[in-house]
């Protein structure tokens, strides 16, 4: 698996990075802390999680999380379980064995990679949010989440329900999963699941063109982030590609921020105009990452 290339990561003056290890459900995840050069003793600064999309990285989020540290934040990227760097479930493979006397037993397994596992993720996004949290400077009143693409629908599932956030961006998220022809195949693949007539795990099954990795579709077809946007209650920045060809503004980016404001929640949408989903971190950049930027100036 190869990670997509980004603009490459001119760091900031002032900006110092560390690479870190954060424990999520027993697997190590490939991670990074961003935070100012001099910090004073007693200070306490906000704080915030990145989490990127399907088929990134720690480094999808670099240019984000260095320029946030830029501004006076300690910031966190990280890779999801069994992508790139970061450690894998297990599978076992064969008949579960007999356990012994101290619940032990032998097993053969599989690691399994590059799977998208909806439910594993915003686990893996509250386990950093965790992490954050023991970062030494970091005030814990003052935390935010940043989500791009499919990590833009599991940061608006995690923060539904983590009271920590206290400020939400998301570009080009991925927020109506529960609809259409694919929802009706993964309700099916869940049941066949449940039943035990396919893989538990799959492991190297690509049912999505567009995309490299192995869609969990059992989680899938009870993971629909949508559902839980009326639960968010912290100010909400969601930016959209006027091109958008993956994920349709009116069913995800735009629908979102429709829900939120009928409920009275602080929310800015945006759309950055001429740019497919990819766009937004090439020309999009600039305007996404300044407004990302402005919104946790403000509300953290």
């Amino acid at each position: 698996m190869t990670e997509q290339k980004y603009p490459p990561l001119v760091m900031p003056e002032g900006v110092v990075r560390e690479t870190s290890t954060i424990w999520s459900n027993g697997i190590p995840l490939d991670a990074d802390v961003y935070r100012p050069a001099t910090i004073p003793p007693d200070a306490a600064l906000p704080a915030v999680v990145l989490c990127h999309g399907w088929g990134g990285g720690k480094h999808t989020a670099e240019r984000y999380a260095a320029l946030f540290a830029s501004a006076g934040m300690i910031t966190l990227t990280f890779t999801q379980s069994s992508w790139f760097g970061s450690g894998s479930p297990l599978h076992l493979v064969g008949a579960a064995p007999e356990r012994d006397d101290n619940d032990e037993a032998l097993a053969q397994v599989r690691f399994v990679r590059d799977l998208v596992d909806p439910f594993a993720w915003t686990a893996n996004l509250h386990a950093a949010l965790d992490y954050l949290e023991g970062e030494p400077h970091v005030d814990t009143t003052r935390l935010g989440v940043w989500g791009t693409s499919y990590g833009g629908g599991v940061a608006v599932y995690t923060a539904a329900h983590d009271n920590r956030v206290k400020a939400l961006a998301v570009q080009v998220p991925a927020v109506s999963l529960g609809q259409g022809p694919l929802f009706e195949f993964a309700r099916k693949y869940a049941i066949d699941t449940a039943r035990g007539t396919v893989d538990a795990i799959p492991h190297g099954i690509d049912r999505f063109p567009t995309a490299e990795g192995t869609p969990y579709l059992a989680t899938m077809a009870h993971f629909d982030p949508l559902t839980q946007v009326e639960r968010l209650r912290m100010p909400t920045l969601i930016i959209d590609a006027g091109d958008e060809e993956l994920f349709p503004a009116p069913d995800n980016g735009r629908r979102a921020a429709e829900i939120l404001s009928a409920a009275g929640v602080v929310v800015d949408y945006q759309v950055v105009p001429d740019i497919t989903h990819y766009g937004i971190y090439f020309d999009g950049y600039e305007p996404g990452s300044r407004a990302a930027l402005d919104w946790f100036e403000r509300y953290l």
